[in-house]
């Protein structure tokens, strides 16, 4: 079941640049992770119960990875939506049954909890991630 709207993801060119200017209208940055296996820098800002997730990639993409490959595929600035759920597994199968196509390589360990990603072109163009704490 989903709980709650946990993040927007949104790409940035120049993590630093973005976190000053966004600082500057009122959104403060609460944390930084970096994950240098996975070549990402990720920061959240907070906004009441959910947040913006500001994505910078530190390295090349890895083509052989098919999650890294969507997720680093989809087009505009909007990048995904994430939903934090109760039971990952029991929401991957409610997915499934509606006609959503689970990216190869997930469910895996994300930032925050495990994570999921659906194929867009089967979610109506929207890259959804799931999210168990």
């Amino acid at each position: 079941m989903l709980k709650k709207l946990r993040h927007i993801g949104v790409m940035m060119e120049d993590l630093e640049r973005a976190l000053q200017r966004f600082k500057e209208f009122g959104f403060p940055c609460k944390e930084v992770i970096e994950n240098k296996e996975m070549g990402i820098q990720v920061a959240f800002l907070p906004i009441g119960e959910s947040a913006m997730e500001f994505i910078h990639h530190t390295k090349s993409l890895k083509e052989d990875d098919p999650m890294e490959r969507v997720v680093r595929g989809q087009k505009g600035i909007i990048n995904h939506l994430c939903f934090e759920v109760d039971d990952l597994e029991a929401s991957i199968r409610d997915f499934k049954r509606s006609g959503a196509i689970l990216v190869e390589g997930c469910p895996r360990p994300g930032a925050h909890g495990r994570i999921a990603f659906f194929y867009p072109e089967t979610t109506e163009g929207v890259l959804i991630e799931l999210c168990e704490l």
